[in-house]
């Protein structure tokens, strides 16, 4: 139950990227973007644009598209330049995957004397994939929770298969692991150790990426981290393809290393040296880049004129994610319209900037247009406009296309009247993710949250009545926060317990450069400590309040208290899996 919302205000954003000249003048290839300020070419374009390929590393959840990657590429071409998308995530999972493959490690296992009392268990995960479609593609799956859960342990148990070859090392859904538990992600020296060794990516990176990458021409590959769990696959991507194709230009980038430089983390060091340059610079960047790889390039307009932010539609392998129909992630802009909860790292990333209302019907029928059959939409933003998702809604039931969409919204006033919920609902919103955080109104206010838990109790009614799924998150071991506290949102979930889904209980790690660790005194945080030694890269702290603890004493109120509500079980025991809200907005019951 740690703190971290993948896709949400606590995890680094899916539109930032960075591009940034260095101290020679020269230009490298790659991304942090504010769309908004990014403007669109109208001039002829004198030289071949150099071509620059953009790739999202694994592991991510299986079931869409990375976004960050995707959508740089997408405005790249926008903008003039000559890029395209690799989501090697995908690849990854499809090629560590394949049911040969997992026999063989299994066999190998065997012979060795090893892993004799989960082979029943792995010989069914890998009869799971020879079937076509497999079970997660097929949306009978979702009507009934346990054959669900059960396409979700096989997954499980076939990446557990991917990782037996490589000592020391776990693998799960969005998930890489090292087991001794000294050593952790969130070291640059254990990443810099990671680059150097052959781990569980190198099959694919070597097979396939890298052939792919040489075949496609490219001048320089433009790497995109979005989650910690990527760094690994990447630094060993930066290795290989400066080892192998050392005339690329490598740069890294991307939501993750925006907010390692906006909290002032080191990154002119190894791991970061297996790049030719690490980048999270200003909102232009982009933009100046496809102006110095084109002579004669101009600029004029805005790049969120084409409506919302996502993967190129027609690039992306849509057939190979692990969802019954297509999932397409799309940003309606960036930052967060509210940015006053103190909690939150959103604080670091600027302004809000939404895509402009009269570009989302466009978009909309462009994604229609593509997936006549039907689509979800994902979208990431921190906290979704109301105006938006009335404009989404009215368009998709005005012209009946075949979408649907899920998102994070703030528990606002117009999401409690009746009549909004049911457009929303008639509009295909299949879910909304809700941040209550807490009940007590006292806690409540030293979040900066804003709208209250009467306000949240109201929102939860009237959309779930609307037939809405709602995914609730909850807050716990906060500064200065009591049992009384915690009780009170407890009652509050036994109550509401009939127009919740799912719950989301999180312990708060603190994030830096958020209102809380920027001004701990003012919060009671007496102290701030790393959770780990040699966690240089760690964006979360732990934190104390004089004698207080609050994470640890949260934990055993959780354990004691919420998680033995018969309600709450209730609540929770209809979501057990890994990728949560990724499938829980196609889940039935």
């Amino acid at each position: 139950m740690e703190y971290c919302r993948a896709g949400r205000t606590t995890s680094p954003r899916s539109s930032d990227w960075s591009c940034t000249r260095d101290a020679s003048g020269h230009r490298p290839c790659a991304f942090r973007f504010d769309i908004a300020h990014v403007e669109w070419h109208t001039a002829p374009i004198h030289d071949i644009p150099m071509r620059t390929v953009f790739v999202a590393p694994p592991p991510c959840k299986p079931s869409e598209p990375a976004l960050s990657g995707g959508a740089a590429a997408e405005v790249f071409r926008r903008l003039g330049g000559d890029g395209s998308f690799i989501d090697a995530s995908i690849g990854w999972h499809r090629f560590a995957l394949e049911p040969e493959r997992l026999s063989r490690i299994v066999e190998d296992a065997v012979r060795e004397g090893r892993e004799a009392g989960a082979l029943t268990a792995y010989r069914a995960a890998i009869r799971s994939l020879r079937e076509h479609p497999v079970p997660l593609r097929r949306a009978e799956t979702y009507a009934d929770r346990r054959v669900y859960t059960s396409a979700v342990a096989e997954l499980d148990n076939a990446l557990r298969i991917a990782a037996l070859p490589y000592a020391g090392v776990r693998l799960g859904v969005a998930m890489v692991a090292l087991v001794e538990p000294t050593r952790r992600l969130e070291s640059s020296a254990v990443l810099e150790e990671s680059s150097v060794v052959r781990g569980p990516f190198d099959d694919y990176l070597i097979e396939e990426l890298l052939p792919r990458i040489e075949a496609s021409g490219a001048e320089c590959v433009a790497v995109s981290l979005t989650f910690q769990q990527q760094a690994v696959a990447a630094m060993r991507l930066g290795r290989l393809l400066r080892e192998r194709m050392p005339s690329v230009r490598r740069v890294i980038g991307g939501p993750l290393v925006a907010s390692w430089r906006a909290v002032g983390i080191d990154l002119e060091r190894a791991p970061f040296t297996l790049f030719d340059r690490v980048v999270a610079g200003d909102d232009r960047d982009l933009a100046e880049l496809v102006r110095d790889t084109n002579e004669g390039w101009e600029a004029a307009g805005d790049a969120l004129e084409g409506g919302l932010l996502s993967p190129g539609l027609g690039e992306v392998p849509w057939g190979d994610y692990l969802a019954p129909m297509p999932v397409v992630p799309a940003a309606i802009g960036r930052g967060c319209y509210w940015s006053r909860c103190t909690f939150c790292p959103d604080h670091v990333h600027g302004g809000h900037r939404p895509c402009a209302q009269q570009s989302v019907g466009p978009w909309l029928d462009r994604v229609a247009e593509r997936f006549p059959s039907g689509a979800m939409l994902h979208l990431t933003d921190s906290a979704l406009p109301v105006e938006h998702l009335v404009r989404i809604a009215g368009h998709v039931a005005e012209l009946g296309l075949p979408l649907r969409w899920h998102g994070f919204a703030r528990v606002e006033r117009a999401f409690a009247e009746p009549e909004v919920a049911r457009l929303l609902a008639a509009g295909g919103c299949a879910m909304l993710q809700f941040g209550v955080e807490t009940a007590s109104l006292r806690m409540h206010e030293r979040l900066g949250k804003g709208a209250g838990p009467e306000r949240a109790r109201q929102v939860l009614r009237a959309t779930s009545s609307a037939g809405i799924r709602t995914h609730v998150y909850l807050l716990f071991g906060l500064p200065g926060e009591t049992d009384d506290d915690r009780e009170e949102t407890l009652r509050f979930v036994e109550q509401e317990a009939d127009s919740i889904s799912a719950i989301n209980a999180s312990l708060l790690n603190l994030p830096k450069g958020s209102p809380m660790h920027r001004e701990p005194g003012r919060h009671g945080i007496t102290t701030i400590e790393p959770f780990h030694g040699d966690t240089d890269l760690s964006l979360y702290d732990d934190f104390r309040c004089g004698g207080s603890h609050p994470r640890t004493e949260a934990r055993r109120w959780l354990e004691k208290r919420f998680l033995r509500s018969e309600r709450v079980k209730a609540i929770v025991g209809r979501l057990r899996s890994p990728f949560k809200a990724n499938h829980l907005c196609f889940l039935d019951g």
